[in-house]
């Protein structure tokens, strides 16, 4: 049987310049919601999140 590797995963969300509301933007939360579950569809471990809010 072969050994399953498993990866570590960072992800990278940023500020869509159409979307310039107070705190974080909406396009900040759908791209987390969005990443987060490929990331687990994979059988990765998410370690961190990069968050580019302007």
């Amino acid at each position: 049987m072969a050994k399953q590797t498993i990866y570590n995963a960072g992800i990278y969300v940023r500020l869509s310049q159409e979307d310039m509301r107070a705190g974080e933007s909406l396009s900040i939360e759908n791209q987390k919601l969005i990443l987060t579950k490929y990331v687990k569809e994979q059988g990765w471990n998410l370690v961190d999140t990069y968050v580019d809010d302007g």
